[in-house]
């Protein structure tokens, strides 16, 4: 530690120091506790915006599916509001920071050495004061940038130890949610995988059975999906598969459980919805995925495929095993593949 800041830091009355521990502490208890990345970063977000009063907080990280991507999560304030910060690729910045290891850089640092001038200028437009990389043992998986604080002023030495201590926190929460998300996804889509759907109906089930409570599951698949990959190639067929997962995430609740089932069909849990609901939104994904032009891989006209879809709703008072809720839709699924295909079928759920 620099003789500068240890004097600072033995110039800090001790209550200050203690409440700023408090809260460092219950802050990293709020992060780790959350297996959703957007999450974590709220409270970030919330402890930065409430300690500093700083207009805007942004995180970058790389892409869930595509690392070579770039996902930004921007807030002015409390509100997650775009403020226009598009980035090529955080690998050159990792490289940058790894390289010396800075767990802080003010922004002017980065202006006067960092060599892709594009991204530096991208940078600028956020008025930002200070990066922070979010470091775990196996180097940087993301960029904290924080504009001065509320008076205007750039942070000193103890305030910057208050915020790296924090990002140290969300930076292995963040690493433990995307170990998660691995191992509970499909990697193609982004929706959850086979296994873990199987795992969570289990659970939805038990849940309903405990309170009394429904639930309806819907699957669906795309119509001549194997003439389709014949006639454009998998590799069309295979962004048409991805196009749909976005297609469905649009259509449910935060609280759905949407899943790639396998291959080309899909799954998804809707807790506390009725048959009723669950026909509302399977109608909507239907027209959706009808209507939409999906992108061709050769630039050439938009591509049309459209989907077949089961309905079936829980019973609490029914003895259904989860692989027989998954016969009700599949049955019902078919049903409407017999009956020309882009249709919804709802399975009445069977008396016990």
């Amino acid at each position: 530690m620099s003789s500068g800041l240890s004097d600072q830091l033995h110039g800090v009355p001790l209550d200050r120091e203690n409440q700023d521990l408090k809260e460092i502490i219950e802050i990293a208890f709020q992060i780790t506790a959350q297996l959703e990345i957007e999450n974590i970063i709220k409270n970030v977000v919330w402890s930065f915006v409430s300690k500093f009063q700083t207009e805007t907080v942004t995180v970058a990280l790389p892409g869930e599916i595509d690392e070579t991507a770039v996902q930004v999560f921007s807030y002015r304030g409390l509100k997650k509001e775009d403020l226009g910060l598009t980035l090529p690729s955080l690998q050159p910045l990792f490289a940058f920071l790894d390289k010396d290891e800075y767990n802080q850089i003010p922004f002017s640092y980065l202006r006067d050495n960092f060599p892709d001038k594009e991204v530096v200028d991208r940078i600028a437009k956020l008025a930002i004061d200070v990066l922070v990389p979010l470091r775990t043992d196996k180097g940087s998986i993301g960029i904290l940038l924080l504009p001065r604080n509320g008076a205007g002023d750039s942070y000193g030495m103890l305030e910057i130890q208050y915020i790296t201590r924090i990002v140290r926190f969300a930076s292995i929460a963040i690493e433990n949610a995307s170990l998660f998300r691995q191992a509970t996804t499909d990697r193609m889509t982004g929706l959850f995988s086979h296994h873990f759907f199987e795992k969570s109906l289990d659970e939805e089930l038990e849940r309903a059975r405990r309170y009394k409570a429904t639930f309806s599951l819907v699957m669906f698949d795309i119509d001549h999906f194997k003439k389709f990959n014949d006639t454009y190639g998998h590799l069309q067929g295979d962004r048409i598969i991805r196009e749909i997962a976005k297609l469905l995430c649009k259509s449910i609740r935060q609280v759905d459980f949407p899943a790639r089932y396998g291959g080309e069909e899909f799954a998804v849990i809707l807790p506390a919805v009725d048959v009723k609901g669950a026909l509302v939104v399977a109608e909507r994904l239907r027209k959706r995925v009808e209507t939409f032009g999906f992108p061709s891989s050769d630039g050439g006209a938009p591509l049309h495929v459209t989907i077949s879809v089961g309905v079936t709703e829980f019973d609490p008072e029914s003895a259904y095993a989860p692989s027989e809720i998954i016969r009700e839709a599949d049955r019902a699924l078919y049903q409407s593949k017999e009956n020309g295909r882009n249709k919804v079928t709802v399975s009445a759920p069977r008396s016990s």
